[in-house]
């Protein structure tokens, strides 16, 4: 890809407060070195799971890949943008076969695009009748049949509404299928077809971290 358009496809790491979670605070500046001219640092406070962020296996399993283990290449890569209209209900797997052919989805990032995160940061509070999902079937549908490596949508997650303990999350992460949450501004990108990275904080033994996530749109011709 010789010619793109960068898209910031990252929210505000204060933009939104999953219940539960470390709220994200910034304190300072702090100058804590001598001489004349003040230095001026900022302490954060956040959760891993603040604003856009991306996670492995470790998330809803103890003994599951932390998010330093997997090899940097997985990070970034070919996307295909695939529009949800429909929330509130599980995405199945007979919608992504009316969608895709065989081996569009190989070794590729798939982008989930519903507008649900910039609606749940304008609301201020997450609305569990409006969160799309996957169902289970169509989640292994997704790994079985497409071989692909990430899932990354403009929402809080990807877990079914029908599942009780998380088996759509577990089940991508025993199959090291990174998920990319938190998106947003993914209404500026007409291509189907884009360049995506999200690369972590190098950080060990975590389920993941935040990250500023960065989608390539080629130009057109």
């Amino acid at each position: 890809m010789d010619q793109y358009r960068l898209h910031d496809v990252t929210m505000w790491m204060d933009a939104f407060d999953f219940e539960g979670d470390q709220p994200f605070e910034i304190s300072g500046p702090f100058n804590r070195v001598e001489g004349s001219n003040p230095e001026y640092v900022y302490d954060l406070e956040l959760s891993t799971q603040t604003g856009t962020h991306i996670q492995g296996a470790h998330y809803f399993n103890e003994s599951g890949k932390r998010i330093e283990e997997y090899p940097l290449q997985q990070f970034e890569g070919r996307a295909i943008l695939c529009d949800l209209e429909d929330r509130g209900v599980d995405t199945t797997a007979a919608f992504f076969r009316s969608r895709f052919d065989e081996g569009d989805l190989k070794n590729a990032i798939l982008i989930l695009r519903t507008g649900h995160m910039e609606d749940v940061i304008e609301r201020g509070e997450l609305d569990p009748a409006h969160r799309p999902g996957l169902s289970p079937g169509a989640a292994r549908y997704l790994v079985e049949e497409t071989q692909l490596r990430m899932i990354a949508i403009d929402s809080v997650g990807v877990e079914s509404r029908e599942t009780e303990n998380f088996e759509v999350n577990v089940y991508l992460g025993e199959h090291d299928i990174l998920i990319l949450e938190g998106l947003v501004n993914l209404d500026a990108i007409t291509a189907t077809a884009v360049f995506l990275e999200a690369f972590p904080l190098k950080i060990p033994g975590v389920e993941g971290t935040p990250c500023r996530a960065i989608i390539k749109e080629p130009l057109e011709e």
